[in-house]
């Protein structure tokens, strides 16, 4: 042990090791030191590596005895924390989806449809709440839960108007665009949110 820490404080990680009595694996193959490796800022997942010293487990099989060490890493576990951590940094979406047509007010979920097949001609991925006169604060939160960056709003005046408005939930910015110039001003946004490209 005094030759392990003396090779871990060569390597400046002796502040990461902690030499704890009390650890046991369930394994009797294990000859003597054991391992645990543990995320030290999260105690959900247990631990994230485990192994230790096992001098006659190969010769159990191989007729020769060979001392031996090994660690097996919980690639799940560690999958899942990297997962976490990059979806609260919002680099990883729920939702392939890039922008959402919503609507404020009744009777337009037939344009909405119009809509949404433009986009869908235009290889833009886009989605609408599955009923007729969806809420505005169930659109918005819906945009928000998935992780939608883009919605584009629609209402009896932008109808009217052959206007639409599109909304930037990470930048909280909107504008106004032209029905006809509505794909391409879309697809300039989706350049500029570099998410909406993964």
């Amino acid at each position: 042990m005094e030759l392990l820490f003396n090779y871990c404080n060569a390597m400046g990680c002796l502040d990461r090791i902690s030499f704890d009595f009390s650890l046991a694996r369930g394994l009797d193959y294990y000859t003597g030191l054991i391992y645990e490796c543990v995320l030290t800022d999260t105690d959900r997942l247990g631990s994230i590596a485990g192994g230790g010293r096992y001098d006659n487990l190969i010769g159990m099989f191989s007729g020769k005895q060979i001392p031996a060490i090994g660690v097996s890493i919980g690639i799940e576990r560690v999958f899942a924390i990297l997962e976490e951590r990059a979806i609260a940094k919002g680099q990883i979406r729920a939702t392939k989806t890039q922008i959402m047509v919503a609507q404020i007010g009744k009777n337009l979920t037939e344009e909405r449809f119009k809509i949404l097949g433009e986009l869908w001609a235009a290889d833009i991925a886009a989605e609408i709440l599955h009923n007729d006169n969806p809420k505005v604060p169930k659109q918005i939160q819906h945009a928000l839960d998935t992780g939608i960056p883009l919605i584009l709003w629609i209402g009896e005046d932008e109808v009217a108007k052959g206007i639409v408005k599109i909304k930037s939930l990470n930048y909280h910015t909107e504008e106004f665009v032209a029905r006809d110039k509505m794909v391409a001003r879309i697809k300039e946004l989706i350049v500029l949110n570099p998410v909406l490209l993964s």
